[in-house]
């Protein structure tokens, strides 16, 4: 299945780029992005992960305020076209790679709309590749990427709008890849022997004048097996 990805020297394998690598279930790529008033009067997150592999393209927009949480959420087939970023009402746009982001929820029966553009004042981070095994397979093989920015718009709920703005509106964007584990576990064959509990942490931080990101993974003995950490000027 070709797609205009094609036209462009990207690609890893000998498949068209529509076709992965790995045939796991859980293979996944996600956008994830934040965003909260610098006086801490509202927060908002919003997600949208292509699960190629199970055929599914999914999105949501959360928003916490005056002490009530509103929530936004679609799913649909996963389009032919990996370009099309769309979910019902719901739409992604690249404005420019590694830089300016806009969402757009039209209007739908759920009564939260919104038109939202994030900008990003530091570099991509690239974390290092978080692989975890169990004793039979590997269960997430994750890249990940982290950049800081500001966002600027509004947001309709519940009748109201929110002004969104730029000067005063702090958020990240995180774009992760790879294998995760996603719904249902995987069904049949014996049971593993013991079940491998993780501890993760993850902080990013915006400071005055440049920004922060920790995180880490530890297992069930308390062992750090990966961890990242660098800061950034704004």
């Amino acid at each position: 299945m070709l797609s205009k990805f094609d036209d462009y020297p990207i690609h890893q394998s000998a498949e068209p780029v529509f076709h992965t690598v790995s045939s796991d279930r859980n293979t996944y790529d996600r956008f994830w992005y934040n965003g909260h008033a610098r006086d801490g009067s509202f927060y908002f997150g919003v997600g949208l992960g292509r699960y190629p592999n199970l055929g599914v393209l999914d999105c949501a927009l959360s928003l916490a305020i005056d002490g009530r949480q509103y929530a936004f959420h679609g799913s649909r087939r996963a389009p032919l076209e990996p370009t099309d970023t769309s979910v019902g009402p719901f739409a992604l746009h690249i404005l420019e790679p590694m830089g300016r982001h806009r969402v757009v929820i039209e209007a739908n029966d759920t009564g939260i709309e919104c038109d939202l553009v994030f900008t990003p004042h530091t570099a991509c981070i690239e974390e290092g590749r978080q692989t975890l095994r169990n004793q039979r397979h590997v269960i997430m093989d994750v890249t990940r990427l982290d950049q800081f920015g500001t966002w600027e718009g509004w947001i309709r709920y519940d009748g109201k709008r929110l002004k969104v703005d730029g000067h005063s509106t702090f958020g990240l964007k995180d774009r992760s890849w790879g294998i995760r584990p996603v719904g249902e576990p995987y069904g049949g064959g014996a049971p593993l022997a013991e079940f491998q509990a993780i501890h993760f942490n993850w902080m990013p931080i915006h400071w005055e004048h440049e920004c922060s990101l920790a995180g880490w993974f530890e297992d069930g003995t308390g062992n750090q097996w990966h961890t990242d950490q660098c800061f950034l000027p704004r």
